[in-house]
Parts: C-alpha cells; structure tokens; sequence
C-alpha cells in the first residue's frame, strides 16, 4: 500500500498547491525504495535499472530506444535518468527536464559514471524552458497525471515538438484492474485493517510494504478518518505513489485522446498489470495470460501523440 490532502479543482483532479507536489517528488525518488545501496554509486544505479526493467519490462518494447539514435529527446520529468541513460546509450542527443534538484544530481551522477552526455535543466513540465520545434520527442513516464497542470504541460509538449515529432506520455489508465479492483478495493480494506489495533504486522505480511509506508496510512487515517477510505481523490492519490503524494489523476483512452486533440494523430496502448500487492504477483504478471491482459485493463496508458508535418 501506498498525507498532505489535495483539493478538488474543476477539471476532476485537485487543486494541489505546485509548491507541495515539488516538495513531495524532491524528497522522494522512486529508486531509492528498491536498493540499500549508496544513492549515487554504480552499484545503486544498477540496482535500481535492473528493477526498473525487470517490474515494467514492456518499456523498450513501448519506447523502442534505438529508434531515437540521432534524434533530439527531451524527456519532461526525467527524474534519475533510469530510461535517459537508454536513450543516450542508443545515440539520442538526450536533454532531461525534472523539477527535482536531489533527482538531477543524481541524474548527472549516473551519466557522469557510464561517460555518457546530456544536458540536464531545472524546470516544470507546464512551462519548458526550451524553444520552440527544439525536439524531435517529448518523453514523459508517469509525470504529468500528477500536476492540475496536465493541459498545459501537453501544450508546452507540441510547442517545443518540431513538425511531425511526436509525444510518447504514460498516463494512470482509470479502466485498469490496478484502478478499479486493487487501489479501490483490496488497499481500501487494507487501509481499513489498520484501524484495528496490532494490524499492521499482517498487512506487512500480506503486502510485503515496510513499516513506514504503512505509519503514512496510518496517519491519514488519523487525519481524516474514515473519509480517507470514503475520498476516492485522497484515497487514490495516496495508494499510487505512496502516503504523502499529493495528486494522482487517472485517464481513460477516451480522455487521453481529448487531451492531445491538438496533435495531428493520436495511439493509445495499454501495458502493466502491476499485481504486487498480491501474493506471487510479480511471478503471475510475467504469464502469458497476464501479458495478454494487460494490453486491456493494465495501469499504464501510453499515449503516442504526433505533431502535424510542417507545410
């Protein structure tokens, strides 16, 4: 299972304060849950690619690397630079863009180590600090579902495309079985577990999550009560990116189209299961059967967005 409650805003996802939503994602960086290793050292950036790749091992499928060799990538919330080293060792002239002071030192730390180049800026993905036609793909993983700026950020991404560039973005997929049954239902009751006293250790014991991600539930349901368990908004937000991540928004493939509509063409794919809450889950993704499925109700929508050839 995955405090800091979000405002509901107009567009359906919440008003969070940006000044929360960085503080969040400086202090925290998905890699360092993954490896006991000393962030910045080899040993550290290789456990945490070989995590990455081995729980989502449909990204290079989905992103094909090598098909940006000689291209200009941009890569809008670049966090650690786990897929940014990919792109650079595929021969892409690779920027990242993250908010994160702590994510880009270590973003360049790890180019600096693999003696690879980039160009690393500081900035938000709602107003970048590029050109315009500067790239020939905008990348961005699992970035903007969290800002109330979504809108923008997809506008800034066709400024800064050059004609006939695409946008290659992974959204939360609101018809997956990671939305509907496991945040919603199984961690609901989990969640709700918590309030019985001694709990805690059988939750660790059937979700494999450490103490502190399960003190953060705790503490929501201190704060809020039961209408932590009642919001979907406060309940979704922190049961995707762990207790404390201000705003989660899901889309469906229906309002990822809208959402790009000013691009000349838009593909949505499906991939992700993301079992691991439950028992064996990693083992039981990795079937043939769950690979199936996933390309129907898995968690993450990619949506490959292409700017309109210039005249």
């Amino acid at each position: 299972m995955h405090p800091t409650p979000p405002t509901r805003n107009d567009d359906g996802g919440c008003a969070t304060p940006e000044p929360a939503r960085e503080a969040f994602w400086t202090g925290y960086q998905p890699g360092f849950r993954f490896t006991d290793a000393e962030p910045g050292t080899p040993e550290f950036f290789r456990a945490v690619e070989q995590h990455r790749y081995a729980l989502e091992p449909h990204i290079p499928e989905v992103v094909q690397f090598e098909r940006w060799a000689g291209r200009d990538v941009l890569e809008a919330g670049c966090g650690i630079a786990t897929d940014g080293a990919r792109f650079a060792r595929a021969g892409a002239r690779y920027t990242g863009l993250d908010g994160s002071p702590t994510a880009l030192a270590l973003a360049r730390r790890r180019f600096e180590l693999a003696g690879l180049e980039a160009r690393f800026e500081q900035g938000s993905v709602a107003a970048l600090p590029f050109p315009d036609e500067s790239f020939h793909l905008v990348f961005s993983h699992g970035v903007i579902h969290h800002t109330h700026d979504t809108e923008r950020a997809v506008a800034e991404f066709h400024r800064v495309l050059r004609p006939g560039g695409t946008a290659l973005v992974m959204l939360y997929h609101r018809s997956s079985l990671n939305h509907h049954v496991t945040i919603m239902v199984v961690r609901r009751a989990l969640a709700a577990l918590l309030l019985v006293p001694g709990a805690a250790g059988l939750v660790a014991r059937l979700t494999g999550e450490d103490a502190a991600v399960l003190e953060g539930h705790r503490e929501l349901l201190r704060e809020h009560g039961l209408s932590y368990l009642a919001d979907r908004q406060l309940f979704l937000s922190n049961n995707t990116d762990g207790p404390g991540n201000p705003l989660s928004k899901v889309y469906s493939r229906a309002e990822a189209r809208e959402l790009f509509a000013r691009f000349d063409r838009v593909q949505t794919a499906v991939r992700f299961l993301n079992l691991r809450v439950f028992p064996a889950g990693d083992r039981l993704a990795a079937t043939r059967g769950a690979r199936a499925l996933e390309r129907r109700i898995g968690w993450h929508l990619y949506v490959a967005a292409t700017k309109a050839p210039g005249p």
